[in-house]
């Protein structure tokens, strides 16, 4: 079973616990698939691959399905991927006294080879990661700052490795603790806690899917 950082926070808020959620993407929707070079738009994100080095025929894809972002480049094989959202203005979103504003997302699987992802937000840098090879089912965090989210903007991710890289990812959001958030969650919360909950099924449903 795979756990995620969504399926965590649901269970927090569900606890009466002082945190709040807003999810970004979960793949569990708009699917897509391009192969080579290409770019797909839709309500949920843009999504572009860009071939940068290949031997003998060519089978780099990238695809959202199954509530993953799934990557997978043949040997000798390397290609970019660019995933944008359109994230709106957040200050009415993320509380003016909440602390420990994250950024968070899933690593489901990792190859044996070493990737590379890296985040701007309006084009200005945001963070840079290195995943290990054979990194499986881990979360990873950043913090951001409230005041660089308020009026929203691009959130971009480009992503690149070793050739041959694949990578799976899954569920992108922020996170954050409110003082004030009482023990008896408000309707929005609520949504929230049946959003984590769905993403988890989903997961579980992925999972499944992929060992059949």
């Amino acid at each position: 079973m795979k756990k995620t950082v969504f399926a965590v926070a649901a269970a927090m808020l569900s606890l009466g616990a002082q945190a709040g959620m807003y999810v970004i993407d979960d793949f569990n929707s708009g699917d897509q698939l391009i192969n080579l070079n290409g770019t797909d738009t839709n309500a949920q994100r843009t999504l572009t691959t860009t071939l940068l080095a290949s031997q003998g025929a060519v089978s780099s894809v990238a695809q959202v399905s199954f509530g993953t972002l799934d990557i997978a480049n043949a040997s000798g094989e390397d290609s970019k991927v660019n995933v944008s959202w359109a994230l709106p203005s957040l200050s009415n979103i993320i509380p003016a006294n909440a602390t420990n504003l994250s950024f968070l997302f899933s690593v489901i699987l990792s190859d044996g080879n070493p990737t590379s992802l890296a985040f701007t937000l309006n084009n200005s840098p945001l963070a840079a990661f290195t995943i290990d090879p054979n990194t499986a089912n881990s979360d990873v965090s950043f913090a951001v700052g409230a005041a660089a989210l308020a009026a929203g903007g691009t959130l971009g991710l480009e992503i690149n490795g070793a050739t041959g890289w694949d990578l799976t990812l899954d569920a992108f959001g922020l996170q954050w603790t409110d003082p004030v958030t009482t023990q008896v969650p408000e309707p929005a919360s609520l949504a929230l806690v049946g959003l984590g909950l769905a993403a988890l099924g989903a997961r579980r449903r992925s999972a499944a899917r992929k060992a059949a």
